[in-house]
C-alpha cells in the first residue's frame, strides 16, 4: 500500500518565504496553490509533498527567475530548517556534521534518500527522489542549499569539487557555473555531489557538547517517532526507490538493510500479499513515468535511473506496464 509523502514544514514555510520576499503576491500564491495559511505554522508538523510541488509549479509561473531552485537553495539556512538545521550547525566537525544531515533526513522529507559516499579524496551526497515526486528545482535546491549550509559550517569561501545531474542540462546553464564553479555533468543515472575530503575536519569554533547532546537526543526521537509510525511496505519501497541508480536493489540487499534474513524478508512481504518483484516493478513504473512527465530527463539515461542494464530491458518493461512505449507515452 502507498502512503502520500509527506515533508518538514520548515522546509514548505522557507520555500512560501523565499516566493513572496522575491515578490509574488501572497493573496495570489495561495489562491493558486490552495494552501492554508494556517497548515504553514513553523511547528513540527508534516505537510503533504504533493501540495509543497505546488508551490514549485506557481512559483515558475510568477516568478520572472529562470534559475529558482538555485536561487532559493542558495538562500537555505539551516537555522531556519528545525531540529536537522540546528543540529548541522551544532555539530563537532564536517564530518559529524553531514553524517547528521544525512541520518536525519527523512525528518525533512518522507520522499528522499541521502547517500554518503567517503571516497580517498573526497565525500559525496547521492541525493534520489521517490517515484512519483521527481521535479528539477528540487534537486537544484537541495545541492545548492547543501552547499551553502557546507560554506556556513566552514566559514570561507570553498566550491564542490564535482555535481552530477540526473536531468538535462537546463537553458540557464550560467547560473550553474557562477554559483557552484566545479565541473558538472547531466544526464547521468545519479544526483550527487562532492566536495574535497579535506573538510570534513573542520572543526565547529562554538562546539557545545551539551547543547549538541539535546539537539541530538531530539532528532531521534522524531526520526523514532516518524519509523515508528511508518509501514513496512513503505519503507521498502522508499529503500528500493533510493538505491535503483546505484544498483544495490536486489531481494538479498534490501533484507540485509532491514538487518534481517533473506527468508523472513520475503515471509514479511508474503503477509502483506506482495511479492519483492511486484513491488520493485511498482517503484519502478512510478518513478520511470514520473522521469517521463516531467520531460527534464534524457530517454537514454532512464533505464540506468531505474536499475536496467540497458535500454530494451526497460523499454520491455514499461510496454509490460504501460502497454506503449516510453515514446508514445511522453507523445500523449
Amino acid at each position: 500500500m502507498k502512503t502520500d509523502p509527506c515533508m518538514a514544514i520548515e522546509t514548505t514555510c522557507e520555500l512560501y518565504q523565499r516566493i513572496i520576499a522575491h515578490g509574488v503576491d501572497e493573496s495570489m500564491l495561495l489562491q493558486k496553490t490552495g494552501i492554508d495559511l494556517a497548515a504553514l505554522k513553523p511547528t513540527e508538523n508534516r505537510f503533504p509533498v504533493r501540495n509543497h510541488l505546488k508551490l514549485w509549479r506557481v512559483a515558475d509561473e510568477l516568478l520572472s527567475h529562470e534559475a529558482i531552485g538555485l536561487l532559493m537553495g542558495s538562500e537555505s539556512n539551516p537555522n531556519s530548517r528545525g531540529i536537522v538545521g540546528l543540529l548541522f550547525l551544532a555539530s563537532r566537525d564536517l564530518e559529524a556534521a553531514v553524517y547528521n544531515k544525512v541520518r536525519y533526513t527523512k525528518i525533512l522529507a518522507d520522499h528522499i534518500n541521502l547517500d554518503l559516499n567517503v571516497l580517498s579524496d573526497t565525500f559525496e551526497i547521492n541525493y534520489s527522489i521517490l517515484d512519483g515526486f521527481f521535479h528539477r528545482y528540487e534537486i537544484e535546491r537541495v545541492f545548492s542549499g547543501f552547499f551553502n549550509w557546507v560554506k556556513m559550517f566552514v566559514g570561507k569561501n570553498i566550491y564542490p569539487v564535482s555535481l552530477s545531474f540526473q536531468y538535462s542540462e537546463p537553458k540557464y546553464i550560467d547560473y550553474y557555473k557562477n554559483y557552484f564553479q566545479c565541473p558538472m555533468y547531466f544526464n547521468q543515472a545519479n544526483n550527487s555531489i562532492a566536495f574535497s575530503k579535506e573538510l570534513m575536519p573542520y572543526k565547529n569554533s562554538t562546539y557545545n557538547e551539551y547543547l549538541y547532546g539535546i539537539l541530538q537526543a531530539r532528532a531521534e526521537s522524531v526520526l523514532g517517532a516518524l519509523q515508528k509510525n511508518s509501514s513496512f511496505l513503505s519503507d521498502v519501497r522508499s529503500t528500493i526507490a533510493g538505491r535503483l541508480s546505484q544498483g544495490n536493489f536486489s531481494a538479498e540487499h534490501i533484507s540485509a538493510a532491514y538487518h534481517i534474513s533473506l527468508r523472513s524478508f520475503h515471509r514479511k512481504l508474503k503477509e502483506h500479499n506482495v511479492t519483492y518483484q511486484r513491488m520493485l516493478d511498482d517503484v519502478r513504473k512510478d518513478a520511470a513515468i514520473s522521469y517521463l512527465n516531467q520531460k527534464d530527463c534524457c530517454d537514454n539515461t532512464i533505464p540506468y535511473m531505474l536499475g536496467y542494464k540497458d535500454n530494451r530491458a526497460f523499454q520491455r518493461a514499461f510496454k509490460r506496464w504501460m502497454g506503449c512505449t516510453p515514446k508514445q507515452h511522453s507523445s500523449n
